[in-house]
């Protein structure tokens, strides 16, 4: 800046001389007037000049101190999921091998690649707790497990029978979409498909090659770092709905009543989500998961999840906190997972046919107008429950087939029948008495009405 000022001084100096040679006299005082003048002007400018830096160099200290420094200290692991986004009211957990406590999140409070999946909860309303304290399941009133957005490796693309096998998932980082596979929907009231897919990257669609960003992480028009899903199957009331161990589910609602009760959980207990009831989809983005090396896959070995089969419908097998010791009944084989979904009681999931003429089909589950298309997934109408050429990429229906004695069904001997013009609303998971037939890959028909089946809450941010 000093070097430019004397720049200026000794050109416009030159420019008097030339002038004076040419005849022109500017009398000493304008001579000297004009002089302070330009030395006025570029000091100003200086100043000015050197203000704008110390201001952007404290606005940068001050965004580094809060946006910066401050991020670098909140906690994640090495295996690439994106951090859990606690929204209000929700109390991050780690359990000590004894108890749950409240974790401080600048520290280790879960680990994917040790199968230790993210858990928060909402405590019961008066109950106030502080980093470092136990928190006791008499005190929670909603649970959730973090799923993070995930690509996973087509397995069977083309409609094809496999036998159970370790899914290969890659972390997404914050809304990417890596996967090479791209569907669209192709829902109708005649046919054998309810989506169109494509590779263009390979070609078409190739096992073990393909690539495909989990569904289930676009929520409308918004895409997901990932979502929440309730531990257990949800309890309590219509009215006041929780999610909780050591407690039996709420049963013999319709679909539309569930759906209705878990979206009021939102002012119920002041959460700044959106509170739905699980799609079939979210529950295939959860079987993916689970049956990973991020879930009950080690080496290329997957264990089945363990039913639970507690004849009373405990959520978690049973009472007295005997989830911690049923640690086989979740998705990780550890106490860190989702329980109950496989057996306990059938689970309702968002997901069902259209009717013949393409249009929703509520069958008795109550709905008077379809919900909001992010609410549910839809699938192509049928008379037939065995057409699972109709199922999605990623909901775990048509990709989990394999042949076993005279008929098909899912992996490790889940039950596999499709929805159909008789039953147009899926239930996933099985019952506590369907023995080797229940599991995570489980799926049949129902009409949607109050019968025995529970469900499970899902909660995105908004």
């Amino acid at each position: 800046m000093k070097i430019l000022f004397y720049k200026k001084i000794l050109t416009y100096i030159n420019y008097k001389k030339n002038y004076q040679n040419k005849g022109f006299a500017i009398s000493g005082i304008i001579y000297s007037i004009l002089i302070l003048f330009l030395i006025l002007i570029f000091s100003i400018l200086a100043i000015l000049g050197s203000r704008k830096l110390i201001i952007d160099k404290f606005k940068s200290d001050t965004l580094n101190k809060i946006y910066g420094n401050e991020l670098e200290k909140i906690y994640t692991d090495n295996s690439g999921a994106n951090s859990p986004e606690l929204l209000n009211n929700m109390i991050p957990l780690y359990y000590d091998g004894s108890n749950w406590i409240y974790a401080d999140v600048k520290k280790e409070w879960y680990d994917y690649d040790k199968k230790e999946w993210a858990n928060a909860v909402v405590l019961n309303s008066g109950i106030t707790k502080n980093v470092g304290d136990t928190i006791t399941e008499d005190e929670i009133t909603l649970w959730y497990v973090w799923i993070p957005r995930y690509t996973y490796t087509i397995f069977n693309g083309n409609n094809g029978s496999v036998d159970p096998l370790e899914i290969q998932i890659k972390f997404e980082s914050g809304t990417n979409s890596s996967g090479t596979v791209k569907c669209i929907d192709a829902v109708s009231g005649n046919g054998n498909s309810s989506e169109v897919c494509t590779d263009n990257t390979n070609g078409g669609i190739i096992n073990g090659t393909s690539t495909y960003t989990h569904p289930a992480f676009t929520f409308g028009d918004e895409e997901l770092t990932g979502f929440w899903v309730g531990k257990f199957e949800v309890s309590g009331s219509t009215d006041k709905t929780t999610i909780k161990p050591n407690v039996s589910s709420l049963r013999s609602q319709t679909v539309s009543s569930f759906f209705n009760s878990i979206q009021n959980m939102n002012t119920s207990y002041s959460i700044n989500g959106d509170s739905h009831m699980i799609k079939n989809m979210e529950w295939g983005a959860v079987a993916y998961l689970s049956h990973s090396k991020y879930g009950t896959c080690s080496d290329g070995t997957c264990i089945e999840v363990v039913i639970n089969s507690n004849s009373s419908y405990y959520t978690g097998g049973g009472t007295s906190n005997v989830y911690k010791t049923n640690i086989n009944q979740s998705t990780t084989g550890n106490i860190y997972g989702i329980y109950d979904m496989s057996g306990g009681t059938f689970e309702y999931v968002i997901g069902n046919i259209v009717n013949s003429s393409g249009n929703f089909y509520s069958s008795n589950a109550g709905f008077s107008s379809a919900p909001s298309s992010k609410y549910y997934d839809k699938y192509t109408y049928s008379t037939s429950a065995t057409t699972h050429s109709r199922g999605k990429l990623g909901d775990a229906t048509k990709e989990i087939l394999k042949t076993f004695g005279n008929t098909s069904g899912g992996w490790h001997s889940d039950y596999a029948e499709f929805t159909n013009s008789n039953f147009s609303w899926f239930v996933r998971g099985g019952q506590y008495d369907k023995g080797v037939n229940a599991g995570v890959f489980y799926f049949d028909d129902s009409d949607g009405g109050a019968y025995s089946s529970s469900t499970r809450a899902v909660l995105v941010s908004n």
